[in-house]
């Protein structure tokens, strides 16, 4: 793939920071890729120094990493990329003792985290729930405010609690999601010695989705890329659609002034067909407090979008899973993971996923699952379908895949990820009487020899515990899976790999993800926007983005369907379609056979 002028001009940029607004299917992955190669072999760093690059999602980090290896790209000694939260976790273990953290802290367990919360209400908390408890302490968290720190301070009750919370942490070793950034910040600013050696090391700081940063993350990113050489900060403002979990849409303006960075627009959308690129564009025009990125679609096809609207949630599944039948049932999609329902709030879908079973067509919810998606899990499950045929091609691929997005081979002192990947498939080779079993997947497992991987791999004794600790609700999740769904081993992890089933999304979830076929439903205008969200402009504007990202994962086909009558408990609601459908002009829907 070669870069446009603007990829180029993003790639070359190798001194002075600047700040990249990408809109979707911009490719910026490729671009963030090509300019860590570009860097390094224009020797830009100098020795030894390093790059960070920091993404928000463990996926991103794989695939970044992935794709560098696919370049041929060596120099790993010299390159960390990872989250957020796995970069403030390293820097905690390594130096945490110098704010008071013990290093070989650990991560509390949702469970236990519940139990401690339900303890400290009950002590001190009489009309807050555990749900609203934890939104306030993580909420304090992103702002960096501990204990007594002045004018931030909440209520006392909430003071106290959120005092002793953090007090049992401490006492315990343990550290919450929340900690690992706001603490590293904390390190950063308070050790003059930490700051010193990641500044001087990290001559370079590649950020990407700024958009979903919140205030410690953008405290963070600034004390790192202040001093360096130079900074490239990647982030769309219009997907911009995490506000309740902290996120903050300015920081992409607010990064931008406090760098004194230059700001390059990527507007050439490579994922969807043209009629996509437009209508999206006529949605996210009507916020007026944006940076308009005028995005034109690379593809000459001109693509398909429908909207319909229903009587009824029964009547919108009919008619949905018969336009997905009719899809598969013609070949127009090779896979029918590449088709997939987006609702806004998961009861919208209850309806299609009945329809589906109905008619015996495959689906998977990944919500509903308890592990988490990491490189452990990737690898795990690539290892299973090795497992059912060593002699395949395409399962001993997707091994080396995982093995190259985790970046193990350098970290197992191989030359290779191909050498791991062949090593694994002659351990399961040489395995006796090994049971393809849903409820025997630790066998498998124990085979390729995973946890010893993950032993020598992890970057401590904790963090071989947690990815451990990941590996068996992912055992947990497949012999429940098998079970709930008569599935055999084969297709459970085809389903967890995106292969094979209609995948449904909330419109949260579908960020990062891109489709063949996109089913948008339940666009009422009580569902998008969501009924809280009227009386408030600032909260319009992200369902505004919300529909937009929503609409923006197809490549090919857009349906968009609403209802004019929904069920609620005991009576029926009059609803009229999302206006976010009303600003989309009629002439770009194409008629559809009802």
């Amino acid at each position: 793939m070669s870069l446009t002028p603007k990829q180029k001009e993003v790639v070359e940029a190798t001194e002075g920071h600047y700040v990249v607004l990408a809109g979707p299917g911009c490719g910026k992955t490729h671009t963030i890729t090509e300019k860590i190669l570009h860097i390094f072999e224009k020797e830009a760093i100098p020795e030894p120094c390093g790059l960070l690059a920091v993404t928000f999602t463990d996926f991103a980090a794989r695939i970044m990493r992935a794709r560098l290896r696919s370049k041929g790209f060596s120099q790993w000694d010299r390159v960390w990329v990872g989250t957020f939260h796995s970069f403030g976790r390293h820097i905690l273990g390594c130096y945490g003792s110098d704010i008071g953290i013990q290093e070989d802290f650990e991560i509390i367990e949702v469970d236990k985290r519940d139990l401690i919360l339900h303890k400290i209400i009950e002590k001190h908390l009489t009309d807050v729930t555990s749900s609203e408890i934890k939104t306030i302490f993580d909420g304090l968290k992103r702002r960096g405010i501990y204990s007594e720190q002045g004018e931030d301070n909440p209520q006392s009750d909430i003071r106290e609690a959120y005092k002793e919370y953090n007090q049992i942490l401490r006492d315990e070793n343990l550290l919450d999601f929340g900690d690992l950034v706001a603490l590293a910040v904390q390190l950063f600013q308070k050790s003059d010695f930490v700051k010193r050696l990641y500044t001087r090391f990290f001559s370079y700081v590649i950020v990407d989705e700024f958009q979903d940063t919140d205030k410690q993350q953008l405290e963070m990113i600034r004390l790192l890329a202040e001093p360096a050489i130079g900074s490239t900060i990647v982030g769309d403002d219009d997907q911009s659609i995490f506000g309740w979990r902290g996120a903050l849409r300015e920081n992409v303006y607010n990064i931008k002034e406090l760098l004194g960075s230059t700001e390059i627009v990527l507007s050439h959308n490579f994922r969807s067909d043209e009629v996509i690129v437009e209508a999206a564009a006529k949605v996210i025009g009507f916020d007026s407090n944006r940076r308009d990125k005028n995005i034109e679609a690379v593809s000459k096809e001109r693509g398909y979008l429908y909207g319909v609207e229903f009587n009824d949630p029964e009547d919108e599944a009919q008619y949905v899973i018969g336009w997905i039948s009719e899809i598969l049932g013609d070949n127009k999609v090779s896979d029918p993971g590449n088709i997939a329902i987006i609702t806004r709030v998961r009861y919208r879908a209850e309806c299609a996923v009945q329809k589906l079973d109905e008619v015996g067509i495959s689906w998977f919810d990944r919500f509903r699952l308890n592990f988490q998606d990491s490189w452990e899990t990737a690898l795990a499950l690539a290892v299973i379908e090795l497992a059912h045929n060593h002699r395949s091609s395409l399962y001993l691929h997707r091994v080396l895949v995982a093995v190259e997005e985790g970046g193990l081979a350098f970290r197992l002192g191989d030359k290779d990820a191909l050498d791991v990947a062949l090593r694994i498939r002659d351990q399961l080779k040489s395995t006796e009487n090994l049971e393809f079993d849903p409820n025997k997947v630790h066998e498998i497992l124990d085979a390729a020899g995973l946890e010893e991987i993950i032993q020598n791999t992890s970057t401590g004794i904790g963090d071989a515990k947690r990815r451990m600790t990941n590996i068996e609700k992912m055992m947990r999740d497949i012999s429940s899976e098998a079970e709930k769904h008569d599935l055999d081993l084969i297709h459970v992890t085809d389903r967890f790999l995106g292969h094979g089933a209609i995948q449904i999304r909330s419109s949260h979830q579908s960020k990062g993800g891109e489709f063949d076929v996109v089913f948008f439903i339940g666009l009422e205008d009580d569902i998008l926007p969501d009924y809280r969200t009227h009386k408030d402009d600032d909260k319009i504007a992200e369902e505004r983005r919300i529909f937009y990202v929503g609409l923006t994962r197809a490549r090919k086909v857009a349906y968009l369907t609403s209802v004019s009558h929904r069920p609620m408990l005991g009576w029926v609601k009059d609803t009229s379609p999302s206006r976010f459908m009303g600003h989309i002009p009629d002439e770009y829907f194409s008629e559809v056979t009802l």
